[in-house]
């Protein structure tokens, strides 16, 4: 005898959710970006411009954990690889670590509080100044004492821009799975 399938065995609720939930990230990682690259890119202090993608993606890793941390960081990665055209792959590449190390700090051995947000982002802030500044270091033999200088004072500049990743990553209504319109549900 045949099984027929019912519209409820195609999880559509499921579907219809994380697609929700995509466009949000989506549109979210869009406003920073064009806030960061538009707005940012022309204001900066001592020579040095914002890059606060890193906190978004710590943002969004530790509300949603390692999974989606990490396939936001990727997103995040190869945007800001595209916009910015000095590097190929290395936010591609650095990014989906940071969001899945975040996720996975979070889900075993942190809380969601703002204090592990604001070290990690910090953190990630760091790491990403200092990616950026590794191959001019090692293999062009750039002045170690600029690029780190350089790398501090980014580092400085992006520090604010932690508060709203938190807090609005926080209070948006793409976390909470139950309030998500769904047109599949009875």
């Amino acid at each position: 005898m045949k099984k027929r399938i019912q519209l409820s065995d195609l999880h559509l609720d499921e579907i219809w959710t994380d697609i929700r939930r995509g466009v949000l990230y989506g549109l979210y990682l869009l406003a920073f970006l064009l806030l960061q690259n538009v707005i940012f890119s022309h204001i900066a202090p001592l020579g040095v411009r914002a890059m606060f993608m890193p906190a978004l993606v710590v943002a969004v890793a530790l509300f949603e954990g390692g999974r989606v941390g990490g396939l936001f960081g990727l997103a995040a990665g190869i945007a800001c690889d595209i916009f910015f055209s000095s590097q190929t792959v290395l936010f591609t590449v650095l990014f989906p670590v940071i969001g899945f190390a975040v996720g996975f700090l979070v889900d075993f051995f942190l809380n969601r509080r703002f204090f592990a947000y604001a070290m990690l982002a910090l953190a990630a802030l760091f790491l990403s100044a200092f990616a950026q500044m590794f191959g001019l270091l090692v293999y062009k033999g750039q002045n170690s004492f600029a690029l780190w200088w350089t790398a501090i004072l980014q580092t400085l500049w992006s520090v604010p821009f932690i508060f709203p990743a938190y807090y609005i990553c926080k209070i948006f209504p793409w976390r909470s799975e139950e309030h998500a319109p769904s047109p599949y549900q009875k």
